[in-house]
């Protein structure tokens, strides 16, 4: 079960990284995320928030979809270093697999309400490869100390 967990946990942070990077080149290096229109991309470049106009909404949509390409990054990387040289640690703390699920529910959440059914079936697959690893983790056998 361990090999198996493992697998499925690199397989999980290997996608997420993935998606972080590619996320990462349709919002710097591609037109992907812009939208359709010129004239909208026009309007967004001029739009500001009421909170601060130095906030524009075109900045704020690159800068909202860089850090979401950083977070898918981290998460990613991490998990897959975690899994790949010091297994024992996503072992022995549950709290790591369980922020990391979840995370990955929050995404799929947030593709489901707000986003295109490719975004929620690409955060899915890491999700479901997350629990099936982090529940096939044997559970360690807790030493009581009472007497």
């Amino acid at each position: 079960m361990n090999k198996i967990a493992r697998i499925s946990i690199l397989l999980a942070s290997s996608t997420l990284l993935f998606f972080g990077l590619l996320h990462l080149h349709g919002t710097f290096f591609s037109t992907d995320l812009h939208p359709q229109s010129l004239d909208l991309t026009a309007r967004l470049k001029s739009s500001h928030i009421q909170m601060d106009v130095s906030g524009n909404l075109w900045k704020l949509w690159i800068g909202f979809n860089a850090m979401f390409s950083a977070g898918l990054i981290f998460i990613g990387s991490i998990n897959l270093y975690l899994s790949a040289k010091h297994f024992q640690i996503l072992s022995d703390r549950p709290f790591i697999g369980l922020l990391t699920i979840a995370t990955n529910v929050f995404f799929v959440w947030i593709g489901y309400q707000y986003m295109i059914n490719a975004f929620v079936l690409s955060m899915s697959v890491p999700l479901l490869l997350f629990v099936i690893g982090f529940v096939l983790i044997p559970g360690k056998p807790r030493i009581s100390n009472e007497k």
